[in-house]
């Protein structure tokens, strides 16, 4: 952990979520392939439950709501949330209660056929009829006020200033694991949906002072600016911890396909091949189109030399949209 990270995180109260730290590989077929040494770390590995890098940011959104004496947890998010299931889990393994406020089909697959075997109260909205789903879990927590509880709403991918710490202590995880392997980074690269792993990242890397990039790689299309929002996430977090540090808006780039959660055959082929040349498994709504993203953009020589790759989780959404991948792969 890098010191001056360790220091400034060290009066936020954390619950411990993530046992070790996560490894970092060296992806030699992607290597050769793109033209640059591409090195991935395995946050799909963080520990708990099915891993992802949500894990880390619930480390300091579980450890605020404990240390503010919340006795519920209420978060948001597609029937095939990742974050959704691993918030509900983590939250019961503390003792605080949760719901599930999604937006999408009922089926027994993927993410949601967890919420179900785990028990996790879940209130399930149309996509069509339900655009906005912050209301929703508003009115839901007002009720729960009513019988007397404590709800902690938390936003859709944890993407609040605490839960950025995650990731600037992430930043912490990598320098150290960086110096240990000699490696200097160009970039780190991530999918982007709601912001706040990138956010983490950008205030993570500025505060040190890394030459390193951070790079996000749009998986849905969420309006606005979302390199501003990222930004603002990160300032936001960096007036958390009382520092005082020019950031640069990081680079998105868009490879949401048209639509967040739209599955295409170019990404579910490339799943095939990062599985059977590396033997790491991506998914079709985050990593796999990240990680196209990546390998097109280091082609073009625009993620430098030397590149980390963030491997954010959410293998569940191979058996959620798996009948629909074979079905694209099938066609001419």
């Amino acid at each position: 952990m890098h010191p001056k990270i360790g220091s400034l995180l060290s009066p936020f109260p954390r619950v411990e979520l993530v046992p070790w730290e996560t490894p970092v590989h060296y992806l030699p077929k992607v290597s050769e392939t793109v033209g640059a040494d591409v090195y991935v770390k395995r946050e799909d590995l963080t520990g708990f439950g099915i891993g992802g890098n949500k894990i880390r940011k619930l480390e300091f959104l579980l450890g605020d709501a404990l240390s503010k004496g919340y006795d519920t947890v209420i978060t948001m998010g597609a029937v095939h949330s990742n974050h959704a299931f691993v918030t509900a889990l983590a939250a019961k393994k503390l003792g605080l209660e949760p719901v599930l406020i999604l937006r999408g089909k009922e089926e027994p697959k993927g993410n949601y056929l967890l919420d179900r075997l785990m028990g996790i109260e879940t209130r399930v909205f149309d996509v069509e009829k339900t655009p906005d789903l912050i209301p929703i879990a508003e009115e839901v927590a007002g009720e729960l006020r009513a019988e007397g509880k404590r709800p902690y709403l938390i936003p859709i991918g944890g993407a609040s200033p605490v839960g950025t710490l995650g990731y600037v202590r992430a930043v912490g995880e990598i320098t150290s694991q960086s110096t240990e392997l000699g490696l200097e980074f160009d970039t780190v690269v991530d999918a982007v949906g709601s912001g706040g792993t990138l956010a983490g990242l950008t205030l993570g890397l500025g505060l040190i002072g890394s030459k390193a990039k951070p790079v996000g790689i749009g998986v849905g299309i969420f309006g606005g600016d979302m390199e501003e929002k990222v930004l603002k996430l990160a300032e936001d977090a960096g007036k958390l911890l009382e520092v005082s540090v020019k950031l640069e808006r990081p680079r998105i780039y868009d490879y949401s396909f048209g639509a967040y959660g739209k599955i295409v055959k170019e990404v579910a082929e490339l799943i095939k091949w990062v599985g059977t040349k590396e033997g790491i498994l991506l998914d079709p709504v985050y990593t796999g189109k990240a990680f196209y993203g990546l390998m097109e953009l280091a082609k073009a020589g625009e993620l430098g030399e030397r590149i980390l790759f963030l491997h954010t989780g959410g293998f569940p959404g191979l058996f959620h949209y798996g009948e629909e991948m074979l079905g694209l792969m099938q066609k001419p």
